[in-house]
């Protein structure tokens, strides 16, 4: 499931469409995409799936950054076509973008900084997403009120959210650090 840093930075782009690429990492790249696309269509709580920790630890998998950005979003785009698209996609997106750049601007393999992603990146997506919301819809008022309300209405949402990116963050790190350590003890 898991790549070691040598084998990861081998990951671009431009290598994905030009070069031959190992079979395992490939086959690992694959599986963590479909175990992000199915967290979403599997029955779950609100908002608790593990996309944004997906989206927050592929620098630990590979290293271009437009993969880092676009895996995820293309992981949306796939579930979307099934759960049904929706009026707040592009605010949706949008934050997994954006949330893509910081993942790929700010990666370390250090615990801390996935950690500090962790809880960046689900509050990010709360403001980004519930400001399309109460933008995009007649239920609230369009003044500050309304802005607030639509705020303080989806905040069991962003707790969800804060929750499941923290646990499967950690979860993915930990799997990692786990299989690196196996591997190395099998060498010796």
């Amino acid at each position: 499931l898991l790549i070691n840093d040598s084998l990861s930075s081998t990951i671009t782009f431009y290598n994905l469409l030009t070069k031959p690429l190992n079979k395992e990492i490939l086959k690992s790249i694959v599986f963590f995409c479909l175990l992000l696309i199915l967290s979403r269509l599997i029955p779950h709580p609100p908002n608790f799936t593990p996309l944004i920790a997906g989206a927050i630890f592929l620098p630990f998998l590979i290293k271009d950054k437009w993969l880092i950005i676009c895996l995820p979003i293309l992981c949306l785009l796939i579930s979307d076509f099934f759960l049904g698209f929706h009026t707040v996609m592009i605010w949706t997106y949008g934050s997994f973008f954006l949330i893509g750049l910081m993942a790929s601007q700010f990666s370390s393999t250090k615990l801390t900084t996935l950690n500090g992603l962790s809880l960046s990146s689900p509050t990010l997506f709360f403001l980004i997403t519930n400001f399309g919301v109460w933008l995009g819809s007649s239920i609230y008022s369009q003044d500050i009120q309304g802005l607030v309300q639509c705020y303080i209405l989806a905040l069991p949402f962003y707790a969800s959210s804060l929750s499941a990116t923290l646990l499967f963050a950690n979860l993915f790190y930990f799997c990692r650090q786990f299989f690196i350590n196996r591997s190395l003890s099998n060498q010796v």
